[in-house]
């Protein structure tokens, strides 16, 4: 595999050539500045302009389209990382090399501009067919996260935790926003991604470099910004007080989540063990939340830790019954206790590591993920390769998973429970 950076247009392009792949895949990124205020209309305008164009003006039509290029994949998604929206449109077609064809990737290439440059607008605005169909999809989408309760009560979690931080603002967007999104304004922000926004350019498979980076001259001259928008948090978060939440409904079976604040990011000398510490402490099946908590005392039925990286906290997540509230929360502080005491399991830590190159070994056998790892590394302005971080990951220490836990602490704990819960056992 080789992985090489070069500038088209004016546009920074990873080409990750390797045999390894029967697929082509090609991402464009858009860069731009995520907020509460932005959200909504990020996430209503990446429907719409997956759902049609003027070429391809149904969504019948643009299926069809791809169905054409030998069954090809298309997408449009956006997703924050820190203070940033990223906006991913991509496809995904058979190496033409393995159909013994020419021009399909110029054709590729021709339809993913036609879904960025050339959206079904009407006298200016976007179909009010399809806009009025994607806001009712959105609609829906967003009530649903009411009938996920474990990811209700971890938007509830990070609402209460940080009221007035990124991480309380839901890449989906608000029902309340949502409401208020006119067509105007969703024209708006796709010509200000546009126009403002920093463009990336990532293809991964078994390609020429010359022919490659000819076809990708038919996106045309993009106006690119410059990579300034804060996607790593840096400054820690200082915990004063651990503030405890509870929320009542009809369920049988309570969600406990317990949003921690870490001192670690992904820029971090220490990022490479606190993959290891979230991986020993409840991230993989072996770890000693699920031991401790799931198999030894029997207070949840679902138990898992998860590191979010770009903003410093740390997620514990169970499913627990609501009068076990006090055991769970006081075994889960009392294990992060114990990591800060230099309490490290030598075999865990042996596992923990496994477990995380196992999954990187598997980034190598996936063309999204291979470009998802490059695409990481120039948000958070990373250089890993995937054999430097795996072995970033090999060489952590039991003193580096003490270092990592002892800049962990306990912020904000929620817990969605049902009716009949006495709320004196809480």
């Amino acid at each position: 595999m080789e992985i090489k950076e070069v500038t088209l247009n004016g546009i920074s392009t990873t080409l990750i050539k390797t045999s390894k792949f029967k697929t082509i895949n090609i991402h464009v990124v858009f860069l731009g500045e995520f907020s509460k205020e932005t959200a909504t209309r990020k996430s209503l305008l990446t429907r719409v302009l997956a759902n049609s164009t003027k070429k391809y003006p149904t969504k019948k039509a643009l299926a069809t389209k791809l169905l054409d290029l030998y069954d090809a994949s298309a997408g449009v998604v956006t997703y924050p990382s820190g203070k940033t929206s990223v906006t991913v449109f991509s496809i995904e077609i058979v190496n033409e090399k393995n159909l013994g064809i020419k021009g399909l990737t110029k054709e590729a290439v021709e339809l993913l501009w036609e879904v960025i440059f050339n959206p079904n607008l009407e006298n200016g605005l976007f179909s009010e067919k399809d806009f009025l169909e994607q806001k009712r999809l959105l609609r829906e989408r967003l009530n649903n996260v009411y009938n996920n309760k474990t990811r209700y009560a971890l938007r509830e979690m990070l609402k209460k935790m940080a009221p007035e931080e990124i991480i309380s603002a839901s890449s989906l967007g608000s029902l309340e926003d949502l409401e208020k999104v006119t067509n105007e304004d969703l024209v708006a922000q796709y010509k200000e991604m546009l126009e403002k926004e920093n463009v990336s350019l990532y293809v991964c498979g078994d390609f020429e470099e010359e022919s490659m980076l000819r076809d990708l001259s038919l996106l045309g001259e993009i106006k690119s910004q410059p990579h300034e928008h804060e996607t790593v948090l840096t400054e820690p978060v200082r915990v004063k007080k651990v503030r405890e939440y509870f929320e009542k409904q009809k369920i049988k079976q309570a969600k406990l989540i317990m949003g921690f604040r870490s001192d670690v990011n992904s820029k971090s000398e220490l990022y490479p063990a606190a993959l290891v510490f979230n991986a020993m402490y409840g991230g993989i099946f072996a770890s000693d939340l699920i031991r401790l908590v799931r198999e030894e005392n029997s207070l949840a039925y679902t138990i898992t830790s998860m590191f979010m990286d770009d903003v410093m906290v740390l997620v514990v997540a169970a499913g627990i019954d609501g009068s076990k509230y006090q055991l769970t929360t006081d075994l889960v502080i009392k294990q992060l206790e114990y990591y800060k005491q230099g309490g490290i399991n030598p075999e865990l830590l042996q596992t923990a590591k496994e477990n995380l190159t196992n999954d990187l070994l598997q980034i190598e056998d996936n063309p999204v993920q291979l470009i998802n790892f490059a695409l990481k590394n120039y948000l958070h302005g990373l250089n890993y390769t995937v054999s430097e971080l795996e072995a970033a990951i090999k060489a952590v220490t039991p003193e580096d998973v003490q270092r990592v836990a002892l800049g962990v602490n306990l912020d904000t704990i929620f817990l969605l429970v049902g009716e009949d819960d006495d709320g004196k056992k809480l």
